[in-house]
């Protein structure tokens, strides 16, 4: 490709995929990786003679809620997307 065709194909961008798409931001990833500590926290041996499986199943229960949490995000995200272009 010459360089002029490079410099206006960057010009003129690429249609309707000249903007970035992010997904916003979301606390779930924070909180998935706080409940799989907690959940941790429940197999010390220390923890786990006194309040381990409380700890454990409070710690499972916020995990397997935050990844359904994360799941309908990331479907409702999915399905607000453009459909894609014929020949993309």
């Amino acid at each position: 490709m010459s360089e002029e065709n490079l410099h206006g194909q960057e010009a003129a961008g690429h249609g309707e995929h000249d903007e970035l798409h992010l997904p916003p931001n979301s606390f779930v990833p924070i909180s998935i990786a706080l409940s799989l500590c907690m959940t941790f926290v429940g197999f010390v041996d220390q923890v786990r003679s006194a309040l381990g499986p409380l700890i454990w199943g409070i710690g499972l229960v916020w995990l397997i809620g935050s990844c359904v949490v994360w799941y309908l995000a990331a479907r409702h995200e999915y399905s607000e997307l453009p459909e894609s272009l014929e020949g993309h």
